[in-house]
């Protein structure tokens, strides 16, 4: 699987794009036919604490799942995010 990390507003630190790169790879134990994943992580504009967002969008065979969480720091955005995919790709898991 080929992940992209994109930051938006901002230079990721090695360590968050690593934590990313962690926490994407579990998703494909639950999807093995998971060809890309497209990460967008951005500050969102506002005086708001809970500003930073994390966006998936995985290219699979035949559907293309997306999804976009925001929480106060980016570490948390991208668990929240990663947890929100992995109750997708259940769902969708054939039986």
């Amino acid at each position: 699987m080929q992940i992209l990390i994109k930051s938006v507003h901002f230079t990721a630190r090695p360590e968050l794009e690593q934590f990313t790169q962690e926490k994407i790879d579990g998703l494909s134990k639950l999807n093995g036919k998971i060809v890309r994943a497209h990460v967008t992580l951005s500050v969102e504009p506002g005086s708001s604490p809970d500003n930073k967002s994390c966006e998936i969008l995985l290219s699979i065979p035949g559907e293309d799942p997306y999804l976009k969480k925001t929480a106060a720091t980016f570490e948390e955005a991208v668990a929240m995010a990663t947890t929100a995919m992995e109750k997708i790709l259940r769902r969708k898991k054939p039986r």
